[in-house]
């Protein structure tokens, strides 16, 4: 029963892990398509 117990809690750190991962590369895109947003304005803008 220890096993199981220890099984589990591995796997919810694990999908835990994987999870905030995910958020924190999400974050970082969210920040890049931002940045490109801006710059493609700017251009825009300049090139009229």
């Amino acid at each position: 029963m220890v096993y199981m117990a220890g099984a589990y809690l591995i796997i919810w750190a694990a999908v835990f892990v994987f999870i905030l991962s995910m958020l924190r590369r999400q974050s970082k895109l969210d920040a890049e398509i931002k940045a490109l947003r801006e710059m493609s304005q700017e251009r825009n803008v300049e090139s009229r």
